[in-house]
């Protein structure tokens, strides 16, 4: 009799075990799936912008590198002070991914191209030239 019972007690410790495993695999797919939908989303509106955007001009005032990295290319801020077409002067700041090569052409001071679209009632920019893979 005791012998039963030890094993209907492991029984129901592996029941719980399989249980709570299940259910923190579901929540790890699921935030796995719903950060890979919030990556392909901000990807496919970086692309929109860049190909159908108004191009403007904008000034680097700094440049700051985050840690990150895509494909070895690393993530920056860039502060930027940018012209519209109609010559409203916007500041803002963008965090994308620079092509290595093309670091020493994103330094303070220089002047570089951006795109800008209105998405939400909000003003998205994305720098000309920044890394898409």
């Amino acid at each position: 009799m005791k012998a039963r019972c030890l094993s209907l007690n492991t029984l129901t410790i592996i029941v719980i075990l399989v249980i709570f495993s299940s259910m923190t695999a579901a929540v790890i797919i699921a935030f796995v799936v719903k950060t890979i939908g919030a990556n392909k989303k901000r990807y496919t509106q970086r692309k929109t912008i860049l190909e159908q955007g108004t191009s403007a001009q904008a000034v680097i005032n700094s440049i700051q590198q985050t840690h990150a990295q895509l494909d070895d290319q690393p993530e920056v801020l860039l502060d930027l002070t940018v012209t519209m077409p109609d010559g409203k002067v916007i500041s803002t700041v963008v965090k994308t991914f620079i092509p290595i090569i093309n670091v020493p052409a994103f330094q303070k001071g220089n002047v570089i191209e951006v795109k800008v679209m209105t998405i939400d009632n909000e003003q998205k920019f994305e720098v000309v030239g920044s890394y898409l893979p």
